[in-house]
């Protein structure tokens, strides 16, 4: 994480060419990944900017012939700000965004709450996004996405910002309602979980990112504070 907008599209730009390189047909970035999540994003919200940021991503994406979902701030038509998923595919075509519902009470101070959530076809998978501590709200998730889903390969990609250093057992019923969501829904879950916050330089417990099966089986967990990619073969 970094505390600039240029900075933060450099590494996300950095680990889609990494990713593609590896191998892979998606990417799935952090919360917030475009702008970081730190105490002074409200710096880097310059609309232009962002804008532009964001065509950058289209345009990385199409010439390494990868998609990706990328945390994004998006602002609403009536001008709310939203913690967003952005979807954006191998040809550079965004074809879809979540928006955090389930927001932190100091998120509440600066975002706005998303609206329903649904599938999206991307990748050659359907995906949806869980952003955060959102996990934490399954017993509504569950229904909404159960009704939208249809055959083939789902995928929920979870990103996140957590410590389990500040909270261990909030991290693991996190982790829990990953897992029941996976069985629920018959989906793998993807974290891509800050490897660390700028907030609190000396804080550990980042990164850790997990990969769960559709039975619920965490089958990988990613390096714990440290940068971290791997590939995943959802075949």
């Amino acid at each position: 994480m970094h505390w600039t907008l240029a900075a933060n599209l450099a590494e996300t730009v950095a680990a889609l060419e990494a990713a593609a390189a590896a191998g892979a047909d998606g990417c799935v970035c952090t919360e917030l990944a475009l702008t970081g999540f730190h105490r002074r994003l409200p710096e880097v919200l310059a609309t232009e900017a962002l804008t532009l940021a964001e065509a950058q991503l289209r345009a990385t994406c199409a010439r390494l012939g990868i998609a990706a979902a990328i945390g994004v701030p998006t602002w609403a038509e009536d001008g709310a700000l939203l913690n967003s998923h952005v979807y954006i595919d191998a040809a550079g075509s965004e074809v879809g965004r979540v928006h955090k519902r389930g927001l932190t009470p100091s998120e509440s101070s600066f975002f706005a709450p998303g609206g329903a959530r649904a599938w999206t076809a991307i990748g050659g998978v359907l995906a949806t996004s869980v952003l955060c501590r959102e996990m934490l709200d399954i017993d509504a998730l569950l229904p909404e996405l159960a009704a939208g889903r249809t055959a083939g390969i789902r995928v929920i990609f979870w990103p996140s910002y957590i410590s389990d250093a500040d909270d261990a057992a909030l991290c693991d019923a996190y982790r829990h309602g990953a897992e029941a969501l996976a069985r629920g829904l018959g989906a793998w879950v993807l974290q891509s979980n800050w490897p660390e916050g700028l907030n609190l330089p000396g804080q550990r417990g980042f990164g850790a990112s997990v990969v769960i099966a559709p039975d619920g089986r965490r089958v990988m967990t990613l390096p714990r504070d440290e940068a971290a990619l791997t590939v995943v073969d959802l075949a």
